[in-house]
C-alpha cells in the first residue's frame, strides 16, 4: 500500500479523534471496503479507479467533514454527463468541497480533476494532494482553533 495514503489516513484518523475527544467536533471514517467490493464495483461501472482511491477505500469507505469536505462511499460515486468541457463525455464525482465549489472527478482514464463549477475549468490534481489541500489542512486549521496544534 503506498505510504502516502497510509500515512495521511493515519494522521487524518488521529485529528478526528482528537478533535471529537475535545468536542469540538465529530467527523465520519468510515469501515473500509474490501478488494472484492472495489473490484465488483469497477466492473459494474466498466471502469479501473486509481490505485491510490483503492488504497483508501481499503482504509475506509469515505470520509465526511460536515459540510466542508467529504470522499464519498465506494457505491455512492456518481457517473455523470459531463458537457462543460468538450474533452470529457462523462465523470464520475467522487468527492466535494462545498465551501468554495469544487469536486474531485475522475474520468474513464482514472485521471484526477478537481472541478471548479464556479469557472467550468477541470485542473489536475493528484489524489495525495486532494487530501492534503482539502481535508489534512482543513482538520489542522480546526486543531489550532480548538487549541491542539
Amino acid at each position: 500500500m503506498n505510504n502516502s495514503i497510509k500515512e495521511q489516513f493515519d494522521l487524518i484518523a488521529d485529528y478526528c479523534k482528537k478533535l471529537e475527544d475535545a468536542a469540538y467536533d465529530s467527523y465520519k471514517l468510515y469501515s473500509p471496503v474490501s478488494n472484492e467490493d472495489i473490484e465488483a464495483w469497477e466492473k459494474e461501472q466498466q471502469i479501473t479507479l486509481p490505485v491510490s482511491l483503492k488504497e483508501w477505500y481499503q482504509l475506509s469507505n469515505g470520509f465526511d467533514m460536515g459540510c466542508t469536505v467529504d470522499i464519498l462511499p465506494l457505491t455512492t460515486i456518481c457517473k455523470c454527463p459531463f458537457d462543460d468541457i468538450e474533452e470529457l463525455e462523462e465523470v464520475f464525482i467522487v468527492g466535494h468541497y462545498i465551501g468554495d465549489g469544487s469536486m474531485l472527478v475522475i474520468d474513464r482514464t482514472g485521471s484526477f480533476y478537481e472541478y471548479d463549477h464556479g469557472y467550468c475549468k477541470l485542473y489536475p490534481i493528484p489524489f495525495e494532494k486532494f487530501v492534503q489541500k482539502w481535508i489534512i489542512e482543513n482538520l489542522e486549521e480546526n486543531m489550532a482553533d480548538a487549541g491542539l496544534l
